[in-house]
């Protein structure tokens, strides 16, 4: 900064631009005719921290300078110094010293033409007895007009011509306004002097009973010595006092009036003044928080528009440069704003929580005034919070408890009693989950839910589910157990809200002649249906069983469980040890059942993976709860010594217990293993996404080939997942080099332990997730809990190596 000013010369402006960080000097101007300005919000010179001792800025001999939107700053000397100088103009400056005995900015006795307004002044946190603007002995011609002092005031002694008006002093334990020695052409109007207080201003420290504590005196607002008392005028003043703070509001040619009416009765000054009852609002000039002073005048003030617009110094704008200007103290006061509006708008940030963006305008003065902001959230909850300022967007989050619809009603209102309110319905974004049925949706071949025909290749069956039977219009997505049937070529089916996107992942993959089911938790349309797209070369039936529905509104939240064997008739798990025999149907368990990783109670629904093994013939298997009819759905479907598996939600019957269903003419083992479950109690919404593609062992990307036997996959599907419980995923394996099965589960191990190779081989659980035979192509919804890390394994316990396509469906979250 020096070198430019001493390459400037005269006629020439300096442009000190804001960067974000300051020139630390100080700074001498020798030259005249000069312009300095600052560009941008905080263009700083800062003495403080590299020239410790010595001011920011020196004005030495120079003439008709200005000096406009600085910061300046110093440490144990005046910020500023006019030595010498003429015609100088400071305005709209920023002007802060600290254990400075002279003050923020002074003017020597050899000065004249000194302006100072529209500025922000500070002598920081020890204001005992310096002014923050000293004039001394000799100096002519001084206008300190629009300025805000905080905690400090004007002092002057012999001055030849100095004018104090429309000034908001917020005074230490000093004056505000102190003149001594002969002054003459004095005139003190249309300011706003306070106390300095500790409801607003403790860290200032000007205040009474800090002033007492250390010794010095609570002086009167206005002091004029004798010797200036002929010259000076004062009047249209206005005073707040503090509390029990009160004090002289003049001390006059040695006299010391306890009240204004003493002091107008006592001398010709002052018949316009007023006491004001109304503290002021405090804020920090351009949000800059070291000059902080009670600044905004507040309804019922005797400020408001009361000043001498003829008053010497009086200027038409106010410190934030708006007109027309008829109040008392630096800032304009405004009772009315009839532009004054508020919009809102939220967004989703999890299943329970929302960003709520609050966006106050104006046309008029309030624009720059502060404003305390009140929130309804719509559940019982509120908040508040006070803004520096009006205009801009402020972002508040909020969780909610339950899900649901909620309206939220935001009023904003300034010091002057302005307020604008307005209101939003939103609706959280996860969804809890209602059990029905199960109930057959679609069947093509008998014209259940869709015309009676086969679907055509590279077509879609459209499938109603929103206010189909007593499923509701606000279903956001339903869980279908999908079966293809009569295929005439290999394929694959594609499940996806209607409206939406076709996307690129499958749900379930089958090959000629072959029936086949799989479980999906597909999105509703807007219109309320799902569409079933036919990616196969030839044409199939297709079969939709609906298990449960998700609202926006509470109902069953989710509980992920580390996989657990729930039933096995091999071994006399969970039921009677021995084959299930055809048409026969075996009771399970759940609620209050040999698992303890399940509740005695309250479950609505329960998520498993049932296997069929060992069947002596062809069949199905239905999932049902205990205590009703046996429904004419299926949930797998199976050959004559096949070993396979599908993903059942189940809803469960109010003794705790479902049913599994043997539809074969023979007998077969079950094995079902529980993931999870639904309940009252259960916080975890659920939130689809795109159907994404995770993993695909196939691809160039992944490079690591296939998954050898005995090996695992993990696979990070969230680093500290917030509130992330669990995870819906479409699993396929192919190109199976032998028999076996895949299992999932939750890996122990961050993904920290396996970049720097410190993690621990996990321990597969004894579950399985899917079943295939050597070459086949095999799909399963896997429901998976995050573990700690937000990990989940896949493993392979096949006899050769596998391929496998991991396509993401959704989450559960519950924060």
């Amino acid at each position: 900064m020096q070198a430019a000013v001493d390459a400037a010369v005269s006629g020439d402006t300096i442009d000190v631009v804001s960067s974000g960080y300051s020139t630390l000097e100080s700074v001498t101007v020798r030259t005249s005719d000069l312009s300095i300005v600052g560009v941008g919000g905080e263009a700083w010179i800062d003495a403080a921290n590299s020239a410790n001792g010595k001011p920011a800025l020196i004005l030495d001999g120079a003439s008709h300078v200005t000096v406009s939107n600085l910061m300046l700053q110093a440490s144990g000397a005046p910020a500023v110094q006019v030595v010498n100088s003429t015609g100088v103009t400071f305005d709209s400056d920023y002007v802060f010293t600290y254990a400075s005995p002279a003050g923020a900015l002074t003017v020597d006795g050899l000065s004249s033409k000194v302006t100072v307004s529209r500025t922000g002044l500070d002598v920081g946190t020890l204001p005992m007895g310096s002014g923050g603007i000293s004039i001394a002995s000799g100096a002519s011609g001084i206008t300190i007009a629009d300025d805000i002092l905080a905690a400090t005031g004007v002092s002057a002694t012999g001055v030849n011509g100095l004018t104090v008006t429309g000034n908001t002093i917020q005074r230490g334990c000093a004056s505000g306004v102190d003149v001594e020695g002969t002054s003459t052409g004095v005139y003190v109007e249309n300011n706003l002097l306070e106390d300095a207080n500790p409801s607003t201003d403790y860290m200032l420290r000007g205040y009474q009973s800090y002033c007492v504590a250390n010794g010095k005196p609570w002086a009167p607002d206005v002091t004029v010595s004798l010797g200036s008392s002929a010259g000076t005028t004062a009047d249209y003043n206005d005073f707040y006092v503090y509390g029990s703070d009160a004090t002289s509001p003049y001390s006059w040619a040695g006299t010391a009036y306890p009240t204004l009416a003493a002091f107008q009765s006592g001398t010709s000054e002052g018949a316009h003044d007023t006491a004001d009852p109304t503290q002021a609002t405090q804020d920090c000039p351009r949000n800059y928080t070291n000059v902080c002073a009670d600044m905004w005048l507040t309804a019922g003030s005797p400020a408001d528009a009361s000043a001498n617009l003829s008053a010497p110094g009086a200027l038409s704008s106010d410190f934030n440069g708006y007109s027309p200007y008829t109040s008392r103290g630096a800032l304009q006061y405004a009772s009315e704003d009839p532009d004054l509006a508020l919009s809102l708008s939220a967004l989703d940030t999890s299943a329970y929580g929302i960003q709520l963006s609050s966006s106050v305008t104006s046309g008029s003065i309030t624009a720059q005034v502060p404003l305390t902001v009140s929130i309804t959230w719509g559940d019982g909850t509120t908040a508040s919070e006070p803004a520096s300022s009006l205009g801009g967007a402020r972002d508040v989050s909020h969780t909610y408890a339950r899900l649901g619809t909620y309206v939220v009603t935001v009023s904003v209102t300034d010091n002057h009693g302005n307020s604008a309110t307005n209101s939003l319905s939103l609706e959280t974004a996860g969804s809890d989950y209602t059990a029905y049925g199960p109930v057959r949706l679609l069947d093509t071949r008998y014209g259940t839910g869709a015309p009676k025909a086969e679907v055509q290749p590279h077509t879609s069956s459209r499938l109603r589910v929103a206010g189909n039977g007593s499923i509701p219009p606000s279903v956001t997505a339903a869980v279908l157990n999908v079966t293809v049937t009569d295929a005439t070529s290999a394929g694959y089916i594609t499940a996806y809200g209607d409206g939406f996107a076709r996307p690129t992942a499958s749900n379930l993959n089958f090959v000629t002649g072959q029936t086949v089911p799989n479980l999906v938790v597909v999105p509703v349309g807007a219109d309320g249906y799902v569409d079933l797209y036919n990616g196969g070369s030839g044409s199939v039936d297709l079969i939709a069983d609906i298990a449960g529905y998700f609202t926006q509104s509470s109902s069953s939240g989710y509980t992920s469980l580390d996989p657990a064997r729930l039933v096995d008739t091999r071994n006399g798990t969970g039921v009677a040890k021995g084959q299930v025999t055809g048409d026969t149907s075996i009771a399970v368990q759940v609620s209050g059942g040999d698992l303890g990783s399940l509740p005695v109670s309250g479950i609505t629904a329960v998520a498993l993976n049932v296997t069929v093994t060992g069947p002596q013939g062809s069949g199905f298997l239905t999932v049902y709860p205990d205590g009703e009819k046996t429904p004419v759905v299926s949930n797998i479907n199976y050959r004559t010594g096949q070993t396979i598996a599908n993903a059942v939600v189940a809803p469960v019957g109010s003794d705790g217990k479902i049913r599994i269903y043997n539809g074969s003419g023979k007998s077969t083992d079950i094995v079902a293993d529980v993931v999870g479950y639904y309940s009252a109690g259960g916080q975890s919404a659920y939130l689809p996404i795109s159907p994404t593609r995770f993993l695909d062992t196939r691809s160039s990307s992944w490079g690591g080939g296939p998954l050898p036997s005995g090996d695992y996959i993990y696979m990070p599907l969230g680093v500290n997942p917030p509130g992330i419980t669990g995870y819906v995923l479409n699993v396929t394996v192919t190109d199976t080099k032998g028999t076996g099965y895949l299992t999932v589960s939750p890996d122990p191990n961050s993904e920290t332990q396996y970049q720097d190779h410190t993690a621990v081989w996990p321990t597969r659980p004894l579950v399985s997730t899917l079943n295939w035979l050597h070459g086949e192509t095999v799909p399963n919804l896997v429901q998976t809990g995050s573990g700690a890390n937000g990990i989940t394994d896949l493993w392979n316990s096949g006899t050769g190596s596998i391929d496998l396509v991991v396509d993401g469906l959704g989450f559960y979250q519950n924060d």
